[in-house]
């Protein structure tokens, strides 16, 4: 017998549930059983809240896509006149976020396998290409005030500044040995960016 919870902590605790069981089992691989025994709940109370098994893994998609999507507005809106800080910090959310929640990691590369599936795209597709348009907008802030070259492709480099959680969610993923340091990321930035950055101020 389970607890009695509010419903809408009860549906949480069924979504992170849900996240755990399709992060270690791939979709396919996950059942509403499996799911129940996680939770601590029966499958019919999955059911009475979700209606299926896909329902609930396009609530994970929204989930886990929407933490993504969210730290990156706060970074750029509070570091609007610094690449260095954003990028420095975009990083360091990128890493946190993965090292505190293995789950995403695994989520990243079932929704990717997922994507020539209709749901999955209009579940998945706005919150990248609200990641890429804060990111571009970010970047052309940045040239506007003289902190980026002008020759920077916009298009091109927001989605390299968004890649670089693809990558380090493949790095931990396959348990790769890149180092998580944002300074590999600055280092490859500082060509493109005409900020002084801390280690060249006098």
């Amino acid at each position: 017998m389970t607890d009695r919870l509010p419903a809408a902590e009860r549906k949480r605790q069924i979504l992170m549930s849900a996240i755990r069981v399709f992060a270690r089992s791939t979709y396919h691989g996950a059942t509403t059983k499996s799911i129940a025994e996680e939770a601590g709940v029966t499958e019919a109370l999955i059911y009475r809240y979700f209606g299926s098994k896909r329902t609930l893994f396009i609530e994970a998609i929204h989930h886990t896509s929407g933490h993504l999507v969210d730290g990156l507005e706060t970074i750029l809106d509070e570091h609007v006149d610094s690449p260095f800080r954003a990028i420095t910090e975009c990083f360091e959310y990128y890493v946190d976020l993965l090292e505190s929640h293995e789950e995403l990691a695994k989520m990243v590369f079932l929704v990717l396998a997922e994507l020539d599936r209709e749901d999955v795209r209009e579940a998945y597709l706005p919150y990248q290409q609200q990641a890429l348009k804060l990111i571009a907008s970010a970047i052309d802030e940045w040239k506007g005030r003289g902190l980026v070259r002008d020759d920077v492709d916009t298009k091109t480099a927001a989605w390299l500044y968004f890649g670089t959680y693809l990558i380090l969610a493949l790095v931990k993923h396959s348990s790769g040995d890149l180092p998580m340091d944002p300074e590999y990321a600055i280092e490859l930035a500082k060509p493109y960016v005409e900020e002084a950055w801390p280690d060249d101020k006098t």
